[in-house]
């Protein structure tokens, strides 16, 4: 089950979306690539056409928390298309990489052009707010157990699950994977999936982990 989604692109009026598809350019990346880390500010706003891209808020100590995947229709670079400083989080090429960029010397005269433009940055920097928030809740007041099925279910949805439907649900990430969305160890991680695989809510396989949401 994968859900390829709208993007706030898609869903603005023709003219503003015709003219930011137009001012894309294509940018190709290899798998482990890093598209930018924390230091730099990125080119523009990317959209991705194909592959999948890991978002992630690294620390000075080498540790990174993966926050997402992203995948296919999804995009990144909005907090710097909006203050134009450098990015808050790195972002890598998971696997092979195919993005559409519109490069911020163009999509500035496009924001002063189409007001709406200008609205949709605005309210994803709100969205990611809100987001980063709901992590740093995580991390600071719930237990890993917790955690890892709030995390589970999360994923479940990104991947077009709702409440009531039937799964299974297979969630393309590896054990290590989840654990790097966690801010925990693989073996910690690991142990919980065991407890969750001891009574049928989860299945391990080689990166992957299929779900039944109704058993988490």
């Amino acid at each position: 089950m994968t859900n390829v989604r709208t993007n706030w692109i898609d869903r603005l009026a023709a003219a503003p979306r015709a003219a930011i598809t137009s001012a894309m350019v294509p940018h190709r990346f290899a798998k482990g690539a890093l598209i930018y880390s924390r230091t730099e500010a990125p080119q523009g706003l990317y959209v991705i056409r194909s592959g999948e891209a890991a978002f992630c808020l690294d620390g000075a100590n080498g540790r990174h928390l993966l926050l997402k995947v992203l995948r296919t229709n999804e995009l990144f670079g909005e907090s710097v298309a909006l203050d134009r400083r450098s990015a808050p989080v790195s972002v890598e090429a998971r696997s092979e990489l195919l993005t559409g960029m519109v490069p911020l010397h163009r999509l500035d005269p496009l924001r002063r052009q189409y007001a709406e433009i200008d609205a949709a940055l605005s309210l994803v920097a709100a969205a990611n707010l809100r987001g980063v928030l709901d992590v740093l809740e995580e991390q600071a007041l719930l237990p890993l157990a917790e955690r890892t099925v709030n995390r589970l279910l999360a994923l479940c949805r990104d991947e077009g699950w709702g409440d009531g439907q039937a799964g299974p649900v297979r969630l393309e990430l590896s054990q290590s994977e989840l654990a790097a969305m966690l801010g925990a160890s693989r073996q910690a991680v690991n142990g919980e999936l065991a407890l969750l695989e001891a009574r049928g809510a989860v299945r391990r396989g080689f990166r992957f982990i299929e779900v039944l949401p109704g058993q988490l």
